[in-house]
């Protein structure tokens, strides 16, 4: 009868586990690497939970190794790829023959097996059922094992207790079965997390075009309203005039959204500058004056000097004009508009300060969606191309506001020296 050790076993076990610890980890976290990283990673992590398995074996009984090694060479045949699968056989062959006892050609002959069933039968494995899977790989295990042992007899029956050898690699093949059930949920999960992925992209390309539509068709219903009265030879040169001024304004607006929705496509910088955020706000508090001026909002600025972050010019400013337009629009009745600046420990941040109408908890959980706006004309899209780009220059914003009272932006940067 063998003598196992718990230690031992759960050692085994342990080692076999351990590829598929990290298994989720190359599939999704680095699906787009390139074959040899990808290679490499599978290799080491069967190479090295085989080789353990070996050296760390459960028993030894006459001279001959029980161990799992088999266990991540066959998951590594069934999950990987060819080059793995060739590259961890030699590892286990040449490994076994570097290590004492007399049991190398066993090895050899137990694992050449099972690489040939697996080249034999790969490809039908793929389109097998989860369950038909496990028996699959569990029975190839125990076989493959079983004929290396059994081959001993032909030049030493009285080496070992054949019983007893079967009964160990039985519980070998239940492991198997165990590692194949958690490497297909891992593959499962992964698809399921893809097809969500995938799903979620298309649902928000399905609302975003719907509602550029739907927006767009505003202000093209009204130029089309309009042109049809120009057309009529009774109206005179005032209303001409007028007529044509909104069907300009309107066309403006058209292709403002049509600007907000090309920059939401491509919100990341394209040329990265030192950019001196005193000089930025400054120049938005110029850009915003005037439009400040006819809402009877005061632009206040208070800026630390010698602040600096890394971003697109453009589109820095484009983010801060936004969100600063809105809150001198929202100040309907007048006020002052604070910009402010300043440095803490590694970063920038940056407030954006009005009191306004403010907001409540829900229409600041939406602030920053697709088409959600809290103004008579908005789309929403402005706001949530500044979130963006923010967010792109690896910056973070918070919002607090209150209703009738006001709302507070703070945009946080990282400091560039």
């Amino acid at each position: 009868m063998f003598n196992y050790t718990v230690e031992g076993l759960l050692l085994n076990v342990f080692f076999i586990m351990f590829p598929l610890i990290f298994y989720p980890w190359i599939v999704q976290g680095h699906s787009e690497q390139k074959a040899f990283v990808k290679n490499s990673l599978f290799y080491f992590l069967f190479a090295g939970s085989s080789v353990l398995c070996m050296i760390f074996h459960v028993t030894v009984q006459n001279g001959l190794m029980f161990d799992f090694r088999l266990i991540p060479f066959l998951l590594a045949c069934f999950y990987s790829n060819r080059t793995v699968t060739l590259l961890l056989f030699v590892t286990m062959i040449s490994v076994r023959f570097l290590l004492p006892g007399h049991g190398a050609y066993l090895n050899a002959v137990s694992t050449s097996l099972a690489l040939f069933i697996v080249i034999l039968f790969g490809k039908r494995y793929v389109q097998l059922r989860l369950f038909h899977k496990i028996v699959f790989a569990a029975g190839i295990s125990f076989v493959c094992k079983m004929s290396g042992i059994t081959s001993n007899l032909i030049f030493d029956p009285n080496v070992y207790y054949l019983l007893d050898a079967a009964i160990f690699y039985m519980f070998q093949a239940l492991f198997m079965g165990l590692g194949i059930y958690i490497m297909e949920s891992i593959i499962k999960s992964d698809e399921l997390r893809r097809e969500l992925i995938e799903s979620e992209k298309m649902k928000i390309v399905s609302v975003i075009s719907a509602s550029v539509a739907h927006e767009i068709r505003n202000p093209l219903t009204s130029v089309r309203g309009f042109i049809q009265l120009l057309t009529q030879s009774e109206l005179n040169t005032a209303k001409r005039l007028q007529y044509g001024s909104i069907c300009l304004d309107e066309l403006d607006r058209a292709q403002q959204i049509i600007n907000d929705y090309l920059s939401l496509a491509k919100p990341h910088p394209e040329h990265l500058d030192k950019l001196d955020v005193g000089q930025e706000l400054d120049y938005i508090g110029n850009v915003l004056s005037s439009y400040a001026l006819l809402n009877n909002v005061e632009i206040v600025i208070d800026v630390e000097q010698d602040l600096y972050i890394m971003g697109e010019r453009s589109k820095f400013r484009q983010s801060l004009i936004n969100l600063a337009k809105n809150g001198v629009e929202a100040m309907q009745l007048g006020g002052q508009l604070f910009l402010t600046a300043k440095g803490r420990r590694n970063s920038v941040i940056v407030e954006i300060v009005d009191h306004g109408n403010g907001m409540t908890p829900e229409q600041i959980q939406r602030l920053g969606t697709p088409y959600f706006s809290n103004k008579e004309k908005g789309t929403g899209l402005g706001t949530m191309v500044s979130f963006n780009i923010i967010k792109n220059m690896t910056g973070k914003i918070r919002v607090d506001s209150e209703v009738e009272k006001g709302t507070q932006l703070t945009i946080v940067f990282p400091l560039s020296g």
